[in-house]
């Protein structure tokens, strides 16, 4: 039996889609346009980029679409990642089309804040919008820990391109650095806990007979 599609999230899951394949679609006409008129001039790089972009930014959204079927503080979650994917779009296509009109450094700096926000919230979206309720107390935190530090990572990043004037602190690097690993390593660990987390199949002696016959 399907389940009845949730109608707060198939519009924008379906929206999301078919921008995902519009952008991919116009980046490989792009691209084989130039291939097969062996010119690639400045206008080609721009449209290239442009879809290359939005299909990264409509698959964060998708991630964070996953989500909004959740209730609470998981919904939010899912709401703010479409939000920033948005944004972070719409700063990429203005900083490739009209760099010179938006202030390039004050862009750049929205940019790299917008960006490892979206990718927060796109791990975060895909983690809680695939949470069960049978879960573990270990699988559970797990979730818990790898949020919280890529949140962490993500936050001390924005602060870095927000508010860093010339050498970064190599301390904070380090910081950044063991957040993401942890954020990685928790993210890989939940599959395996709730592999482990399974009960065994129960062999009963008839089927044990059978075999051994």
């Amino acid at each position: 039996m399907y389940s009845a599609p949730d109608s707060h999230r198939s519009p924008s899951i379906r929206r999301a889609a078919q921008m995902l394949a519009a952008a991919l679609c116009l980046a490989g006409a792009v691209a084989v346009w130039a291939l097969i008129t062996g010119s690639f001039d400045e206008t080609s790089v721009k449209v290239l980029l442009s879809g290359l972009a939005a299909a990264v930014c409509t698959v964060a959204g998708l991630a964070g679409a996953t989500a909004l079927r959740g209730g609470g503080a998981t919904r939010r979650v899912g709401q703010a990642t479409i939000a920033v994917s948005e944004l972070a779009l719409a700063l990429i296509v203005a900083l490739i089309w009209i760099p010179h009109a938006i202030g390039g450094a004050v862009a750049l700096r929205a940019l790299g804040v917008t960006t490892v926000l979206m990718l927060a919230g796109a791990h975060a979206s895909l983690l809680l919008g695939r949470a069960r309720g049978c879960e573990t107390d270990t699988v559970r935190r797990l979730r818990q820990a790898a949020v919280a530090c890529a949140t962490g990572a993500a936050l001390l990043s924005s602060g870095i391109f927000a508010l860093a004037e010339g050498t970064v602190d190599p301390a904070l690097w380090r910081v950044l650095g063991v957040l993401v690993v942890l954020a990685l390593l928790a993210t890989l660990l939940i599959p395996l806990a709730r592999r482990i987390a399974q009960p065994l199949p129960r062999s009963n002696g008839r089927t044990r007979l059978q075999h051994e016959a």
